[in-house]
Parts: C-alpha cells; structure tokens; sequence
C-alpha cells in the first residue's frame, strides 16, 4: 500500500505528516492548529504554565494530557509540547479512518500502524534505525543535548523514548536526557538507564540513550535495522 509524505510549517512547529490519503493530511493540520491554540491559550491564561520546568495541576484536552504526562515524569508541561501536537494529530486521522498515519513534529514521532515502518534516529556520531513491527498506536520521541533548539539540561546526543502515547514519551525522553551528565561513559549511562527504568517501565515500552560513541538501552527496542539515511527526510527547522 502506498502512502504520501508532506509538510507543514506553522510557527514553532515543523512537521512531517505521512498518510495514505491527502484528506488526512488536512485532517492532520486542522488537529495540530486546534491543539496548538488549546496550549496557546493555556499560556495566556496562566504563563506559568509556558515557564516551569516542574509538574504542575492543569485540566483540558491537550494542557491536561500534558500536564499527566509531566508529573509522570517529573518535568515540565512544556516538555511534551511536541510529542501532544503529534499525538493529537494522529488520533483525529484515526478517527477519521486513517489506517496508517504518521506525524513527525521535529524528531517527537507519533504512529498508527497498519504494516512495519523504519525509523532512525540520528546524531553528529551515530545513526541507528529500527523496525516497528508492532501495530496500532505507537511512539518514538527524543530529547538531545547536543542537536535541536529543546531545553535539555543533559549532554545526551539522544535520549530516546519508545512507548504507545507521544506526549508521555516526549515527557520521558527529556527526563532521561536531563540525567545524562558531561562526563559520562559507558559505564555511569547504563547504571543511569537501570535507574530511570525502575521509574519508567509502567508508561514506556524502551529507551536508548546515544552519547558519542556509547549506545546504551533499555526495556523493549524495536529490531536494529539497516536502512538509507537521507538526511532531506529529517524533520527540522
């Protein structure tokens, strides 16, 4: 089955949308203008909200998911900002009958899977790509230290998250690049992992962490795979 790959740029947000159809894709940019005036009107209303970098108490269609997953794990609402864009994009394809349908907002990846699809993730170092075989909702969201325009408090070139929701991987992709220090090596990153494992396995399904040369995971990875990187294809701005 074929699908079509497109692109959208709306202010912050940058984003790859790949579907069958192209009513999906307009199905998809009218979910992530909607979720977007959600959060922006969330930041007027209480610009505390924009600024922490703590979990704090909201409700609402979109600031309430990403409020949920910031206290999951401990970071702020903003830190999911991404990955709920993403989500909330995919969901409405879905709804309007999508059975495959991707949405990449700048490296926070939200799937719907009707067959296996390659993912990779890049960095300055390192490119690994993996085989999602797995069907239905699916994630896959990175924070880096070293490449991107996020707030980390890291020095992972990637700390990546695989789980079924977008905004909570998103949330716990940047939890774990935060933990991940300057002078770490092998040895301090998968005692790291073991770490926030203990903390995250009830919400994600894996996690890898890529500093230099040091590859380390965690949980359930998808098959590492070879694949051709085009770097044209990487969503960015």
């Amino acid at each position: 089955m074929s699908y079509k790959r497109f692109r959208f740029k709306h202010k912050e947000t940058m984003v790859t949308i790949i579907a069958e159809d192209e009513k999906f894709y307009k199905i998809a940019v009218d979910a992530i203008l909607e979720a977007r005036k959600y959060i922006e009107d969330m930041i007027k209303k209480e610009p505390f909200f924009y600024a922490t970098l703590e979990p704090m108490d909201c409700n609402g269609k979109i600031v309430g998911r990403m409020c949920h997953a910031s206290k999951l794990a401990n970071v702020g609402p903003m830190a999911t900002v991404a990955g709920v864009i993403a989500q909330y994009a995919v969901e409405k394809m879905v709804e309007a009958g999508a059975n495959f349908a991707v949405v990449d907002n700048g490296g926070d990846i939200a799937m719907f899977l009707d067959r296996p699809i390659t993912v990779g993730v890049f960095t300055y170092s390192t490119t690994l790509s993996f085989k999602i075989e797995e069907k239905g909702f699916y994630a896959v969201c990175t924070s880096s230290g070293t490449i991107g325009h996020s707030i980390s408090f890291g020095f992972a070139d990637a700390a990546t998250i695989f789980a079924r929701d977008a905004c909570i991987a998103d949330a716990f992709a940047t939890a774990l690049g935060n933990m991940i220090k300057q002078e770490f090596g092998k040895e301090e990153i998968e005692e790291t992992l073991k770490i926030f494992w203990n903390r995250a396995k009830d919400h994600i399904e894996g996690a890898i962490v890529i500093k230099g040369d040091v590859v380390g995971f965690a949980g359930k990875i998808p098959e590492l795979t070879k694949a051709d990187v085009k770097p044209e294809l990487i969503t960015r701005g």
